[in-house]
């Protein structure tokens, strides 16, 4: 809920929703896989994926926090061909078993490419803010996707706006979903699938500064600078921040390894990518990561493994 200070207020935060957004809702499609991959195709988007289910919690929080939020909403319009699917629907579930999206747990999040190639995934709880609702991004970091950057680039642009008018109204919001911070990663992603990584970096800076012990944060920016080059270093560093966070998490195992390959030390990150696949033989993510640090080694599984 937002909390408004002043009557002059409103009238200031109104135009700043009419600047990001030309519709506060998802455009949802049908699900219509030839339908959504013509579409992608022509306008430059990518498809996106939202699995909900009965009796879910979390596929309720999800629809309170960001269905009929404008920034997500402008977000996932310009972006994406937005479907949306139940699992207790005959319809959506046939649509999911062919592409091969089916899995028991949701809410559920997919990133697909025009040609319904899969990019990218999320499974479980999101969190209130807007970064929550674009997770299955994550392991799109660092990839060249088929987006039009111009209309990546300006829909960053009315997201920096929106938020430089927040700012100046004094806008709160007393969820504790720290929203604000949320908005600065949206716009991060608009300015890096539209090409301009200098802006990019620039808005998760502001991230950054804002939530310094945020763990998800720390895993986004370890991808971000590692994944397209901006900065091993400090990759590395945040790397070891969210392990000493979260001792024994894996994904601070797999953070590391990604820092290492990014320094350069790639067998060092095979050693941990080895790990990682014996303890998660199913997780094709993982797979095709450590599948690109051993490319770069030169070295089989069973070589580092013998290496230990």
């Amino acid at each position: 809920m937002r909390v408004i200070r002043s009557s002059a207020v409103v009238v200031l935060l109104v135009f700043g929703l009419a600047s990001v957004a030309r519709s506060a809702e998802v455009n949802w499609q049908p699900a219509d896989l030839q339908a959504a991959m013509a579409r992608a195709g022509a306008e430059g988007k990518l498809i996106y994926i939202f699995v909900e289910g009965s009796n879910c919690p979390p596929c309720e929080s999800f629809k309170l926090n960001h269905l009929h939020d404008p920034v997500f909403a402008d977000f996932v319009n310009t972006l994406f061909v937005p479907i949306r699917c139940h699992e207790g629907n005959l319809d959506d579930r046939a649509f999911l078993e062919s592409l091969r999206l089916v899995h028991a747990a949701v809410p559920r999040f997919y990133v697909l490419a025009p040609d319904a190639r899969g990019i990218s995934m999320a499974i479980g709880n999101v969190n209130a803010a807007p970064t929550g609702a674009v997770d299955a991004l994550k392991m799109a970091v660092g990839k060249q996707l088929p987006v039009n950057q111009q209309a990546a680039q300006q829909l960053a642009m009315r997201i920096r706006n929106y938020a430089a008018t927040q700012r100046a109204a004094g806008a709160l919001y007393d969820d504790g979903s720290g929203r604000n911070a949320g908005i600065s990663a949206l716009e991060a992603w608009a300015w890096a699938l539209g090409g301009n990584l200098d802006e990019a970096e620039r808005a998760w800076g502001g991230e950054w500064s804002s939530r310094l012990n945020d763990q998800e944060l720390r895993y986004m920016y370890v991808n971000f600078w590692a994944k397209w080059g901006r900065n091993a270093a400090g990759a590395l560093q945040a790397a070891q921040d969210y392990r000493q966070s979260s001792p024994g998490d894996q994904a601070g195992d797999y953070l590391m390894g990604i820092a290492l390959a990014a320094n350069g030390r790639y067998e060092e990150a095979m050693r941990i990518g080895d790990s990682l696949m014996m303890a998660n033989p199913d997780n094709t993510a993982i797979q095709r990561e450590v599948e690109s640090w051993r490319n770069r080694t030169g070295m089989s599984s069973g070589m580092m493994l013998n290496r230990r």
